[in-house]
């Protein structure tokens, strides 16, 4: 799932930057800014994805966490009141 999360941020991150240049070159943006808008655009989709890729190893890590907790639960003895 983190190999997809990657894959569409790389896909997001390179159709944000180019639409950011077709848009920026077309209205007649000066070189210096049309790379700096294209480059924040870039981090910003970067950032989320690396976002995501966190929340989801969070996610997985608590899910092992939790059949851990209930494996070792069964597995103790119990005691009759």
């Amino acid at each position: 799932m983190r190999e997809l999360i990657k894959k569409w941020t790389t896909i997001a991150a390179a159709a944000v930057t180019v639409t950011v240049i077709g848009t920026e070159w077309m209205s007649g943006t000066p070189w210096p800014l049309l790379t700096l808008r294209a480059g924040l655009a870039l981090g910003i989709i970067v950032l989320a994805g690396w976002g995501a890729g966190l929340v989801l190893m969070r996610t997985a890590l608590r899910r092992y966490y939790e059949q851990w907790r209930m494996a070792q639960a069964e597995s103790r003895p119990r005691s009759e009141p």
